[in-house]
C-alpha cells in the first residue's frame, strides 16, 4: 500500500476509533443511550452509595440518592480535584467528602461551606451532569446533546414475562474491533471449529463437527445491520438466512439461543483504549416463577488466573482475537477479502452515519417518537443459531438456581 492509501486508511481509522469529547465517533456516540454501570454495582446500602465510572472518555460519579433517584456527574470536583464518587449522597444532590462543597443533581454549586460568607464563588461553578435511566438490570446513561432521544425498549429485555442476568468483560481495546466480531460471520468455521479442534487435538480430546457457509448477507435496516448466513447443507428456508440476527447501532449484537432466550452483546467505549462489554441474557420465566429485583451479574474472563487467553472457551476466544490486535488495531495494515463485506459494510455504514451528525441530523437507530417505542421494540432475529457449539466451553454464566 503507497503512502496516499496508508494515510487515507489511517485517517478513517481516527475517525472511527477515537471517542472523546469533539471526535467525529465521540459525537456520534453521544447520540445514543449506553450502559455505564450494571444496577447490582451500585449498592444503594452501601456506606458510600456512589462509585467511579468511566464512559466515552469522560470520568463520572454514579451515584444512588436517599431517595431512590439515580444521578451521574463529572468525577473531579472543581474545588481541588478530590473524586465526587466517594461524596455524600443528599436528595437534592451530592457533596464532596474533602470540603463538602454541595451540587444539585443538575450539577450547579449551590454551597461552599470553607469560603469567606457572602462569597458568591457557586454562582459560577457548574459541573456537567447527565440523564441516567434503569432497564434490564442494567443503568444507562446518555451524554449528548439535549433533547436527549429515547432509551429503546428492546423487546426481551422490558417484557415482564423476561428474567435477565449479567456478565461483564473488562476489555483493554478500542470499542470498534469488539463490536466488528458480529460482522465477520466466517470467523465460526475457522476459530470456534477448526481452531477449537485444533486445541482439543492437543490435549488429547475429540474434535467437533465443521460445516461451511454458502451465503453471507447484510442488510441496513432501521436500528443497524442484519447478518444472514446459509450453511452449507441447509436449506434456504433456513432461519439464519430468511431472518438472521442484527447488530443494533451503534455496536450491539443480539442472538438467540434454545428455549427461547436471547443475548445482547453490548459493546461500550469506556475509552479509546478500553471496552466493557455487558453479554446481558434474557430468559423466559419458568411458569409461576417471580421476576427477580436485581438482575444477578457474573465474571466472563477473557484470561485465566495466569494471565493467558483461555483457548477452548467459546466467549474466550472471540475476546482473545479482539484483544491480541492491540489497543487500537491499525487498518492501515489490514489486508481485507472477501469474505471481509460484512466489516466493510460496517466501517461505510458507521462513516456514513458519522456524516449525518456533523451535519446536525439523527443517525441510524435514534429513537423519539414514543408510538414507536411502545410497548417495546421487536427486532428480526432467528429462532437460534443452528451451527454446533459440542466441544467448545461456553462462558461462565449465572447459575439461576443458586
Amino acid at each position: 500500500m503507497t503512502d496516499a492509501p496508508q494515510s487515507a486508511a489511517r485517517a478513517r481509522n481516527e475517525r472511527l476509533t477515537r471517542v472523546g469529547p469533539g471526535t467525529p465517533m465521540g459525537k456520534y456516540m453521544r447520540c445514543f443511550w449506553h450502559p455505564v454501570a450494571c444496577s447490582a454495582e451500585l449498592k444503594k446500602d452501601a456506606e458510600v452509595p456512589a462509585i467511579p465510572v468511566t464512559l466515552l472518555g469522560e470520568k463520572l460519579s454514579l451515584f444512588c440518592s436517599p431517595d431512590g433517584s439515580l444521578v451521574l456527574v463529572q468525577e473531579r470536583r472543581p474545588h481541588r480535584g478530590a473524586s465526587l464518587a466517594y461524596g455524600m449522597a443528599e436528595n437534592d444532590g451530592i457533596r464532596c467528602p474533602y470540603h463538602a462543597w454541595k451540587f444539585t443533581k443538575e450539577g450547579q454549586c449551590v454551597e461552599t461551606p470553607n469560603a469567606a460568607p457572602g462569597n458568591r464563588i457557586c454562582e459560577r461553578i457548574r459541573i456537567k451532569a447527565y440523564p441516567v435511566q434503569e432497564m434490564g438490570g442494567l443503568i444507562w446513561a446518555y451524554l449528548g446533546a439535549r433533547p436527549a432521544p429515547l432509551l429503546p425498549r428492546w423487546e426481551h429485555v422490558v417484557r415482564d414475562d423476561f428474567d435477565q442476568d449479567i456478565g461483564i468483560s473488562r476489555m483493554p481495546c478500542n470499542w470498534l474491533q469488539v463490536a466488528e466480531n458480529t460482522m465477520d460471520p466466517l470467523h465460526i468455521e475457522y476459530l470456534h471449529m477448526m481452531y477449537t479442534n485444533y486445541v482439543r487435538a492437543r490435549k488429547g480430546l475429540s474434535t467437533v463437527p465443521l460445516r461451511k457457509h454458502k451465503e453471507l448477507g447484510f442488510d441496513v435496516f432501521e436500528h443497524g445491520i442484519v447478518k444472514r448466513r446459509l450453511w452449507e447443507g441447509d436449506s434456504a428456508d433456513s432461519p439464519e438466512w430468511v431472518t438472521g440476527h442484527p447488530q443494533i447501532f451503534p455496536g450491539t449484537a443480539m442472538v438467540a439461543y434454545p428455549e427461547g432466550w436471547v443475548q445482547f452483546q453490548i459493546r461500550v467505549p469506556v475509552d479509546d483504549v478500553n471496552t466493557n462489554l455487558y453479554w446481558l441474557n434474557c430468559r423466559p420465566l419458568q411458569k409461576g416463577a417471580k421476576k427477580q429485583d436485581v438482575a444477578p451479574i457474573w465474571d466472563n474472563p477473557w484470561a485465566n488466573e495466569e494471565g493467558r487467553y483461555i483457548p477452548d472457551q467459546l466467549n474466550a476466544q472471540d475476546m482473545m482475537v479482539m484483544i491480541s490486535q492491540g489497543e487500537i488495531t491499525d487498518h492501515a495494515q489490514e489486508n481485507l477479502v472477501e469474505g471481509d463485506r460484512g466489516v466493510v459494510l460496517y466501517r461505510r455504514t458507521l462513516l456514513a452515519e458519522i456524516e449525518k451528525v456533523e451535519r446536525g441530523e439523527d443517525p441510524l437507530g435514534v429513537i423519539r417518537d414514543p408510538a414507536k417505542n411502545t410497548p417495546w421494540i421487536d427486532l428480526p432475529i432467528e429462532d437460534h443459531v443452528s451451527f454446533a457449539f459440542q466441544g467448545v466451553q461456553a462462558s461462565a454464566t449465572y447459575d439461576l438456581d443458586r
